[in-house]
C-alpha cells in the first residue's frame, strides 16, 4: 500500500519536529558557541606556551587540553542540558576534540616558525 505523496511529507515534517526543540533553542546554541570559542581561546594561548618544540605534538596538545579543563567541562555542561543521556558520548568526544585542536594548534605554530598569536 502506497501512501499519497501529501501523508509521507507530513510523515517526514512531523519526524523532523519531534527533535526539532533541542536544536531551537537559540540562547542555548549561543551560549555553546561563545564557550566553544572561550575555550578554543584558551586551547590555542596553552598550546602556543607549553611548546618547548621538542615535545612530540600530541603530548604537547594533551597537556594544553588538562590545562583548559575548567573551559572544556562548561562546554560539555552546556552540550548536555540538550541531551543528558548522552552526556558521556559528549563528554568523550568534546575532550578528545580538545586534544585535536591543540595539537592541531601546536603543529601550525611550528609550522609558521613559532610565531604566536
Amino acid at each position: 500500500m502506497r501512501l499519497p505523496l501529501s501523508t509521507a511529507l507530513a510523515a517526514v515534517a512531523f519526524g523532523l519536529t519531534a527533535c526539532a526543540p533541542a536544536y531551537e533553542d537559540g540562547h542555548l546554541s549561543r551560549s555553546i558557541n561563545q564557550q566553544r570559542v572561550v575555550r578554543d581561546t584558551c586551547l590555542s594561548n596553552e598550546a602556543i606556551s607549553l611548546d618547548d618544540k621538542t615535545s612530540a605534538p600530541e603530548a604537547v596538545g594533551r597537556a594544553a587540553s588538562l590545562a583548559c579543563a575548567a573551559q572544556n567541562d562548561r562546554l560539555i555542561q552546556l552540550m548536555a542540558t540538550m541531551d543528558r543521556s548522552g552526556e558521556p558520548q559528549i563528554t568523550d568526544a568534546v575532550r578528545k576534540e580538545a586534544v585535536v585542536k591543540a595539537t592541531s594548534y601546536v603543529i601550525n605554530a611550528r609550522a609558521q616558525g613559532g610565531v604566536s598569536r
